[in-house]
């Protein structure tokens, strides 16, 4: 079917415009009203640690360039360290400036609309985000991911104003905003090989020597504000030893984990020298055995060399079992489940009426979201625009992770896609032909009947009761943590971290006899947990077992190097 050029809808009012935005901004600031009160807020997930305890480095001054923070994409850490400098450590100041970003990327829904000739379909768009429940929940997190979508959708918008123009200023400082997204999360260096090719999505137009011509004009300014803008992550790495590269250290590590022979369908999987699935444990575990392996010390980018040649090695040998794992993983972004990763939208639910209260969106997002982008890429020509992020979500999650946080970095773009949809039907559908019609409802239908049943494939995953628990510790909310950990033991005996949870209520209760005998059950079922050793070294210490305690804080600090553990080995080791 030829393309008919874009369709033009009617401009939405002001007001229309003032009452959606504001509608995105109370939800999000209901939800982080909510999230001062949730427990799980104060049991942070491991990566939501490990940029929190970067952003800390960041606003001392020190221990930043150290290879621990070179080991993830950096510029997420620098930010929050902004924040840490002017507002103190103070989570909530961070999830407030997410709230209102993410009310800036709806805002950018509107423009992307406006930018199409679809200002109706922006407002729909951004109306539909506004009520993802995902995107939601992801601003009460110390996590990346609103600041990816609102990167993504702001690219998307200057991507489609940037287009027949040729003006060099512009092309540049389109290039450094890419460079810009390297830094915040490396897959997006697809983005900034996309911007090349912007020149070329109006191809149909003019002579190819013409074509060639306006693309030099256009990628000479932009590759070097894109240069520009990795410049400086490039000089941190070598000062931090890693070599000339803009890039994290990470990516044979990562590559590692997911392709060995031990790990055939290529899920998340943690190898038996790491101890914990933290981003520092995982640096610092692979660092060992990498060095261990080779019988010397090994800077960090040799390290990462080192895994991904391993990695690189099993692609070779298996690629069939490779590309299995990638048909799957790649379903898995159209699964109605959900698939946790730092923070699980099944536990927050349980705090927050907000999510709650929204039904969960991958379904509905994608049914309407992909409908609307093809509908769109039969009537423009600029479609390829709004269709990379999309891919490179998908194609992230087929050879990475399948993970819910890579879809929630196109969730403004689906629900863009979704209010072409909804706009094209409403404005439309008495000038379409019928069969188009049924064809584009047909198509909807069958992206929701798949993604239902995928998810039937994929059981919901279980409430993680012990990241509970621990955050009603940190609140200091000792009896309810107590409580629910006995209640959880008793379904779940074999729980580590929950006998973990009971034992520390009991210490905190002066019964460090109950406390001791608790974590050698904990040590029983978790050997290699440096927390549990370490409180069972506090616990004999407090029952007057020094040379116990002496034992127990010597195996915490070899598991992991803490001054705090450090501390209490020469307590426990000083004469009484």
């Amino acid at each position: 079917m030829a393309a008919s050029g874009p369709i033009r809808s009617e401009q939405p009012t002001r007001l229309m415009v003032f009452g959606v935005l504001a509608l995105v901004l109370a939800l999000r600031i209901l939800q982080l009203s909510s999230a001062a009160q949730s427990p799980l807020t104060y049991q942070p997930g491991p990566d939501e640690d490990y940029y929190w305890r970067f952003g800390q480095a960041v606003a001392a001054g020190h221990g930043a360039d150290s290879p621990e923070f070179t080991f993830m994409d950096p510029l997420y850490g620098y930010l929050l360290g902004a924040v840490i400098k002017v507002a103190g450590v103070n989570p909530f100041a961070v999830y407030l400036l997410q709230v209102l970003l993410d009310t800036a990327t709806a805002f950018g829904v509107l423009v992307i609309g406006r930018l199409l000739g679809q200002a109706r379909a922006g407002l729909y768009g951004a109306l539909l985000y506004g009520l993802t429940s995902t995107a939601i929940l992801f601003t009460t997190t110390l996590l990346k991911e609103t600041c990816v979508a609102s990167f993504i959708t702001w690219w998307v918008a200057g991507a489609l104003a940037l287009l027949r123009r040729e003006r060099g200023l512009a092309w540049f400082a389109f290039g450094v905003y890419c460079g810009i997204g390297v830094a915040l999360r490396s897959t997006l260096l697809a983005l900034a090989a996309m911007a090349l090719l912007l020149p070329f999505v109006e191809a149909g137009q003019g002579a190819p020597g013409r074509r060639w011509r306006s693309w030099g004009r256009s990628a000479g300014p932009l590759a070097l504000g894109l240069l520009l803008a990795m410049l400086p992550w490039s000089l941190r790495n070598w000062q931090a030893g890693d070599g000339l590269s803009p890039l994290p250290h990470n990516g044979g590590v990562v590559l590692h984990q997911i392709y060995n022979a031990d790990n055939p369908g290529a899920t998340i999987w943690i190898p038996p020298f790491v101890n914990y699935s933290h981003p520092s444990e995982i640096w610092r575990g692979y660092a060992a055995e990498a060095e261990r392996r080779a019988g010397h010390a090994l800077s960090a980018s040799q390290v990462d060399r080192y895994w991904r040649d391993q990695a690189l090695a099993y692609l070779a040998q298996q690629p069939g079992v490779v590309l299995r794992g990638w048909v799957r993983k790649a379903l898995a972004f159209w699964s109605a489940t959900e698939i946790p990763n730092n923070r699980s939208a099944a536990e927050e639910r349980l705090f927050s009426p907000v999510l709650a209260a929204l039904p969960a969106p991958a379904t509905w997002l994608l049914a309407l979201g992909l409908t609307g982008l093809a509908w769109f890429v039969l009537a423009d020509r600029r479609w390829p625009v709004l269709a990379a992020p999309v891919a490179i979500a998908l194609l992230t999650m087929a050879a990475f992770w399948a993970e819910d946080r890579f879809r929630s970095h196109v969730l403004p773009i689906l629900a863009l896609g979704s209010g072409l949809f909804i706009a094209g039907v409403l404005g439309h559908a008495r000038e379409m032909p019928p069969r188009r019609l049924a064809a584009f409802a047909a198509l909807a239908v069958c992206i929701a009947v798949g993604s239902l049943v995928l998810g039937r494939l994929n059981p919901a995953p279980a409430v993680r009761w012990d990241h509970v628990v621990w955050g009603y510790i940190k609140m200091g909310r000792i009896p309810e943590a107590r409580q629910l950990a006995q209640r959880i033991a008793t379904e779940q005996p074999d729980n580590g971290p929950i006998v973990e949870a009971l034992a520390y209520t009991a210490s905190a209760g002066g019964q460090y006899g109950e406390a001791a005998a608790e974590l050698e059950r904990a040590i029983a079922l978790r050997p290699r947990s440096h927390v549990a050793h370490y409180n069972l070294a506090r616990a004999y210490l407090a029952l007057g077992r020094r040379e116990d305690a002496a034992r127990e804080a010597q195996t915490a600090l070899g598991l992991h190097p803490s001054p705090d553990y450090q501390d209490l080995v020469r307590q426990a080791e000083a004469p009484p």
